[in-house]
């Protein structure tokens, strides 16, 4: 079928080809994936319940929804890298972060608790185009590296961005005219995480050989405006680089460069959040369909901000054309100082779903393009709901929390082949509620390869008949991997 009109992929047409965290329930998110020479690499990070326990701000949860030591050390985190091969249809661990160490002497540790970015890419110095990988470190460890791999079977650390010391991972591996380009992602103060998405500068940093070349600024610090906390996203569109902020302060802003000699020049695309303030406080996702940019919004930690006091509130999708132009596709109808806007598609915030944090990623598939949220609908029955707002309280009484744990909970994934009709693909994380996020996604002739973040595991606490709470084992726990094509696997 000619990929301009294939038909939508639905539920019915996935299967799971990676269950359980790849067997390991403390897998919790397929945290970044990558096609290379014809396979898929997906790099996990572990334990993020557990840690979300131990750092900061700690949510509002009452009781912690998985099982948790006292000692964030304790939980198992050598994050790992698994291959895909789709023509064997078979998954491989590729690599496991190995035990270093504590820089403080007191224990063994992981090296790496997670890979949030893969990325392929060729520098000066690579014979070929080689697998990079950004890290994340616990905080007793050394400051992150960059991973490069030949061959996508051993992976070393390579030239390490010149990060402060209070950085523990990067995020994205972005290529751009001959350069890739990241930016620093979460810090720490002593052994405490401050935020897994806020770093301790607001800066792009570049190279054109990873091995060898040293990393230099792409941009002023937050693009001049100190209240652009972090540099949330990249995307290439256009001929220009865009990126994306955390504001927390008026709203993210939009930034986008013709490149060339570094630090680049850079031109303000959006700011305020699109006229929405801090209810878009994050440019999360980023993908060029059709001629335009589409950019996913959102609330940090998923939602709701707990640090900063904003939120709950929902995800919006806007589209953005090459003369800086923009339109509003899924969110709340305003006035905007670029005019009136209101959302093509008919759905408001979240696709009309409150729980909907982030428009957490996208991927062009068959001529589509598929939208991926984050979901924290599963977790109503462990908040506390009391110090929220009058309006969100209303609508916990009008749906009822019993009813939110079963009809609510699991991400969602919708497609369009317009970017303005949309349709879902499923609205319950492919019938597992656990599934709070479509985390990743890559297109591949065998069909649409989906991952999840579901940090629900090994165990899940539960609510007794008695009423007092007990942990049990959760056989729906851990990142999953999906495959879906046309017509399905029947």
């Amino acid at each position: 079928m000619d990929a301009a009109v294939a038909r939508a992929l639905h539920e019915s047409d996935f299967r799971l080809t990676a269950p359980n965290g790849f067997g390991d329930t403390v897998n919790h998110y397929a945290h970044s994936m990558a096609v290379f020479e014809g396979k898929v690499y997906v790099g996990t990070t572990r334990g993020v319940i557990q840690a979300h326990r131990w750092n900061l701000a700690r949510p509002d949860i009452r009781p912690w929804p998985v099982q948790s030591p006292d000692i964030i050390h304790d939980v198992p985190r050598q994050a790992e890298i698994w291959c895909f091969d789709p023509l064997a249809d078979h998954w491989t661990r590729v690599y496991q972060a190995p035990m270093v160490m504590a820089t403080n002497g007191s224990r063994m540790v992981p090296r790496y608790i997670g890979y949030r970015g893969i990325g392929v890419f060729q520098g000066a110095s690579d014979d070929k185009p080689c697998l990079y990988v950004s890290t994340w470190a616990p905080q007793i460890a050394e400051p992150p590296d960059v991973l490069r791999s030949v061959d996508g079977l051993s992976f070393e650390p390579t030239t390490r961005p010149p990060f402060s010391p209070m950085v523990r991972s990067f995020r994205t591996l972005q290529r751009f005219q001959g350069r890739v380009h990241t930016t620093p992602t979460s810090s720490s103060k002593g052994a405490r995480l401050i935020s897994d998405s806020i770093g301790s500068d607001s800066t792009i940093y570049a190279t054109d050989d990873v091995q060898r070349s040293p990393w230099r600024p792409a941009n002023d610090e937050g693009f001049g405006n100190p209240d652009n906390v972090t540099i949330f996203e990249m995307e290439e569109f256009n001929d220009h680089l865009y990126a994306g902020t955390v504001n927390p302060v008026s709203g993210f802003e939009l930034w986008k460069t013709p490149g060339g000699d570094l630090p680049y020049r850079w031109r303000r695309v959006l700011q305020h959040g699109a006229g929405r303030g801090i209810f878009n406080e994050v440019g999360v996702s980023m993908c060029a369909f059709n001629g335009a940019l589409y950019v996913g919004t959102g609330v940090l930690s998923g939602g709701y901000h707990r640090a900063m006091r904003i939120g709950p509130a929902a995800a919006e999708l806007l589209r953005v054309w090459p003369d800086d132009s923009w339109e509003l596709i899924v969110g709340d109808g305003r006035r905007t100082g670029d005019g009136l806007r209101y959302p093509l598609s008919g759905y408001g915030a979240g696709f009309d779903t409150f729980f909907n944090g982030y428009v957490w990623r996208m991927v062009c598939h068959e001529g589509r393009l598929y939208a991926g949220t984050f979901s924290w609908g599963q977790n109503v029955p462990w908040l506390q709901l009391s110090i929220w707002p009058p309006d969100a309280l209303a609508l916990m009484d009008r749906w009822g929390r019993d009813a939110l744990t079963t009809s609510r909970g699991g991400a969602e994934l919708w497609s369009s082949a317009d970017g303005e009709r949309w349709e879902p693909v499923t609205v319950n994380g492919f019938g597992n509620r656990f599934n709070w996020g479509i985390r990743n996604m890559a297109s591949l002739p065998q069909g649409l390869l989906v991952a999840t973040a579901n940090p629900f595991g090994p165990t899940v606490v539960q609510q007794q008949d008695r009423g007092d709470w007990r942990y049990i084992d959760n056989p729906r726990g851990g990142c999953e991997v999906w495959l879906g094509r046309e017509g399905g696997w029947t």
